[in-house]
């Protein structure tokens, strides 16, 4: 048999000034990112206690079970993510289509209008005294997959392609650690909804994705050239940020 032969350690480049600029404010948007997804982590947590004690689960005269929920997430979830591409190819032919951060931003203001739907159903069973009606649950779970199909597979694409490579294994590495913080922090958010109606525990959801959409829109009014393609890995001439 043919000797081993030991592999060579390649020397990682030292990073640059600007490459530790562009990791700070990719380590800086994890909490952002946390924020915007926190609406779509609470499906796995207080949303389906909620919806077994506080949806009309009847559709067609039988009474689905409250797991029906997950399915109709995941199957919404999975036909948005493919639909989500084809639509911005064919918005890209006639439109500009929007870059990483502008699409964080607009996932981030759709999961509002959906925290916003189980927030009105809520409000009217509690002002009724009767249900919530399955179709506000629809609309939820429509919206919030529009959202997430622009949040989740968008910001992985924006860390992977923005940081340095001599440390980009370590970032993604580094990024997945948001939806570590967000399903802590709905655990957390969770314990609030027996101590708080079901419309305003749903509206506190709905203004924490809107900041969360809010500091996007920041970001990419500030900070759009340091994580655009042209910049990736070198310094630029004359940075903003």
């Amino acid at each position: 048999a043919p000797p081993l032969r030991r592999r060579e350690k390649v020397a990682r480049p030292p990073l640059s000034a600007h490459d530790w600029r562009t990791v700070i404010l990719l380590v800086a948007l994890l909490p952002v990112l946390t924020a915007s997804v926190l609406v779509n982590q609470q499906i796995f947590n207080a949303y389906l206690v909620w919806a077994d004690r506080s949806v009309d689960l009847s559709f067609g005269g039988e009474k689905l079970p409250t797991t029906w929920l997950i399915t109709l997430d995941s199957v919404v979830s999975v036909s948005f993510l493919a639909g989500m591409v084809v639509f911005w190819r064919i918005w890209a032919k006639r439109f500009r289509e929007p870059d990483e951060i502008g699409k964080l931003t607009i996932g981030a203001f759709i999961s509002v209008g959906g925290a916003l739907c189980l927030a009105a159903g809520a409000a009217i069973a509690e002002a009724t005294g009767g249900k919530v009606g399955i179709l506000w649950c629809v609309a939820f779970h429509v919206l919030n997959s529009i959202a997430f199909a622009n949040i989740l597979p968008v910001s992985l694409a924006l860390f992977a392609r923005a940081a340095p490579k001599a440390v980009a294994g370590s970032i993604i590495g580094v990024y997945y650690l948001h939806l570590f913080m967000a399903n802590q922090t709905v655990g957390i958010l969770g314990g609030l909804l027996e101590k708080m109606p079901a419309s305003r525990f749903w509206l506190m959801h709905a203004a924490i994705a809107l900041g969360a959409g809010l500091v996007f829109l920041l970001v990419g009014r500030l900070f759009a050239q340091r994580l655009s393609p042209a910049n990736v890995g070198s310094e630029p001439a004359a940075a903003t940020a």
